[in-house]
């Protein structure tokens, strides 16, 4: 019926919830709230002891019950229940008296620290009156959380509380809470939710007919200039789209912008969080001129024009010169560096690095070795746009993984691929896809995973090497428990299998010294790893007969180690002999998830252009890339660069020991550093400061030229010019 009263409530599926915490953040920032004050905030509950470890995190909010405690508390009537059953909280005439603190049984209300005036959780209603979803459901990496008129059979929250085992909070105070959750794993005893039994008709708060609700709830008329600003998040690699809400030329929200496939809507923390960076009052304003020596700290603000004329006529100096690949670019992290390529291969110097070379080069070097592609993930997103054979364009809005297996990652926090945060929950949830974490520490994607394995640190080559040998062993095409391997995949798409095999399975007949037990058995894995040989067995058994299936491994857990390329090479032989390389919900090359932006916008054809250099007084012809190879290290393992022995480059300068220009020299004399901090991040920081401060026997610095680019002045940024 028309006229009947809306009840909205809340289901928060906790199956979903990675304890992002971007509810608790979101909301803080939505409505201005202070530091330390919260209206949903998330907590961590955890049982039992390592390894054996049940982690579980719980968004908690007013619960908007039917019969509120903090109601009949009040003797001033602010808080009351409105027409759509939501406990609201009449600011202007609350006293602040903090009577319903103590008799609030969920704690959902608190002091601002400053004023001392009341906060509570009120599901965003200004949002709901606009047509709007609350701010914490709108932006749940996770997609855990629904909301809705439970009043309507017909709405998804309504369809969903008719067939789920909900809880509640604290069922014992009898208060009918609007907030419900859902939980399928066992939890500990502390743990406070309750079942709850959904009474068949819900108890609704009839508003008297004379009551008249405060002003307060109606948004006053805005005479401001409001606009929605489409842009993308340059905080992290993920780029996330996101949408700006900007009033009078100031940008006053951020929110996930619901059009876009990669993120579909949803926003991190740190996304939420980033108009503190945008209008920090340490923010750079203006260009700024060092005025005292490198590292002081010591500026002075010129124009844009005076800082682009300084530093141009600076490089022009360098390159008549020493020619222009003395200039060296860092382009940092992955956001909008292309534009910098384009610049300093069109001026003329091959040496532009990035961060790469200290994140996962070993991981990509084995990847690209195996497959071609350096960073192939699993087919985790929906919905997705796809092509289809006949060439037309698709969402494919189901899942098709049944199986993943995380090593040393952890996505649901700690990722560039922020559809892994939705995708593996809903993977889980939508196709009963199974998810295996195997790492040292209890992540929050451990919390989540149907089985986690801790793993001594440094040895996931030998648990993916037993893993390879137990699938190959056991192989066969008669049994279907045990048919793992692909043949009609090996046959079609891969060359040297055979090769591969015979090796592999040559160091199995030989015994590692260390513990004379044969390479690459169950029981030489087991003393590695130290996961036990069942747990092995098990996990190389459901990853051989579930399809489709795919493996992850870590950027820095698994690649920062001596063998991290060996772990990347035997990830990726796992995905071929099993059939699961670039096939729904496997495992599918970058392109298919996350398009690149093109080599073409990086220039790099000005890097084919023929230079001529002098050798020992000898004209020697090559082309411009040339002189980038083997400028930090032996070639090919540098081939990334090695950005932690640039300070010695600086000092010393560099000698070509391969290719066209093996013996030619050339020193570092400008270094041009954006969106990164090498200073701390990148190798020895005393032998930074030292390179980046050492003087000739002139007193001048070695490096003529050092340009620091940045919102902000980190440490890198003080030893700029």
């Amino acid at each position: 019926m028309s006229n009947q009263p809306k009840r909205y409530a809340m289901l928060i599926d906790l199956e979903r919830c990675i304890g992002c915490f971007a509810c608790q953040v979101t909301c803080q920032a939505e409505h201005d709230l202070p530091f330390g004050n919260f209206r949903c905030r998330v907590e961590t509950y955890q049982s039992g002891s390592y390894p054996h470890i049940n982690k579980t995190f719980l968004p908690r909010l007013c619960n908007h019950c039917d019969k509120a405690p903090c109601i009949e508390s009040c003797e001033e009537k602010a808080l009351y229940k409105n027409r759509d059953g939501i406990v609201m909280l009449n600011k202007d005439i609350c006293t602040s008296c903090q009577t319903c603190y103590d008799k609030c049984p969920y704690n959902a209300i608190s002091a601002d620290p400053i004023t001392g005036e009341a906060q509570k959780c009120d599901f965003c209603y200004s949002r709901l009156k606009r047509g709007e979803q609350p701010v914490c459901v709108m932006s749940c990496m996770g997609k855990a959380i629904m909301f809705g008129d439970i009043n309507d059979k017909k709405s998804m929250i309504s369809i969903a509380l008719g067939i789920s085992k909900v809880k509640v909070l604290d069922s014992e105070q009898e208060t009918g809470p609007g907030v419900f959750y859902m939980i399928d794993r066992e939890i500990g005893k502390e743990f406070p939710l309750k079942s709850h039994d959904i009474p068949k008709r819900r108890h609704v708060s009839k508003v008297p007919v004379k009551q008249v609700f405060p002003e307060s709830e109606d948004e006053p008329i805005s005479t401001s200039i409001r606009k929605t600003v489409y842009t993308a998040d340059s905080m992290c690699p993920a780029e996330c789209a996101i949408s700006v809400l900007v009033e009078d030329g100031v940008a006053k929200k951020i929110y996930g912008n619901p059009h876009s496939l990669n993120s579909n809507g949803t926003f991190c923390a740190k996304g939420a969080a980033g108009l503190q960076l945008t209008y920090s009052p340490h923010r750079i304003k203006t260009p700024m001129m060092r005025t005292g020596e490198r590292g002081e700290d010591k500026w002075k603000e010129i124009t844009w024009d005076e800082a682009a004329d300084h530093i141009a006529k600076k490089m022009i100096g360098i390159k008549q010169q020493y020619g222009p690949e003395a200039v060296f670019m860092d382009c940092g992290d992955v956001t909008d560096r292309e534009a910098y390529y384009r610049l300093f291969h069109a001026f003329g110097t091959p040496n532009t690095i990035d961060h790469g070379s200290i994140c996962d080069p070993n991981r990509k070097w084995g990847q690209r070795i195996m497959l071609g592609d350096e960073r192939p993930l699993p087919d985790v997103q929906r919905p997705l746009l796809i092509r289809n054979d006949d060439g037309e364009l698709y969402l494919n809005s189901k899942h098709d993984a049944k199986l993943i297996l995380n090593v040393g990652v952890n996505p649901f926090v700690a990722t560039r691929f922020s559809y892994m945060s939705s995708g593996i929950p809903g993977a889980r949830a939508e196709n009963n896809c199974k998810y295996i974490v195997i790492d040292p520490s209890h992540t929050n994607s451990a919390a989540l995973a149907d089985i986690w394995l801790p793993i001594i640190p440094g040895t996931d080559a030998a648990l993916l090497a037993a893993m390879l040998h137990y699938i190959i062993e056991n192989d066969s095409s008669k049994d279907d428990l045990k048919r793992y391997m692909d043949h009609d995949f090996i046959n079609k798409y891969s060359v040297g299998w055979q090769e591969f095999r015979d090796e592999f399975l040559a160091y199995t007949k030989k015994k590692d010294p260390s513990n004379k037990l044969n390479y690459f058995t169950l029981e030489w894995a087991e003393e590695k790893t130290g996961i036990s040989k069942g747990d092995i067995e098990n996990i190389s058994h459901l990853f051989g007969i579930t399809k489709p299936a795919s493996i992850e491994i870590g950027m820095h857990g698994t690649s920062h180690h001596t063998n991290g390329d060996v772990t990347s090479i035997l990830m990726a032989a796992l995905c071929l002999v099993t059939g699961n390389m670039d096939t729904p919900g496997g495992l599918v090359f970058i392109d298919s998830q996350k398009p690149r932006k093109g080599e073409k916008t990086k220039a790099k054809e000005f890097l084919n252009r023929t230079v001529l250099r002098k050798i020992n007084g000898i004209d020697v012809s090559g082309t411009l890339s040339e002189l980038h190879k083997d400028n930090y290290g032996d070639y090919p393992s540098a081939w990334k660069g090695v950005l932690t022995d640039l300070p010695r480059k600086i000092r010393e300068g560099i000698t070509l020991k391969h290719g066209w220009f093996k013996g030619y020299t050339y020193p570092v004399k400008a270094f041009v550093t954006r969106a990164g901090n090498p200073v701390i991040t990148a190798g020895s920081t005393p032998d930074w400061i030292d390179a980046l401060t050492s003087r000739d026997e002139n007193g001048e610095y070695n490096l003529d030229l050092m340009v620091f680019i940045d919102t902000h002045i980190n440490v890198t940024g003080k030893y700029a010019d």
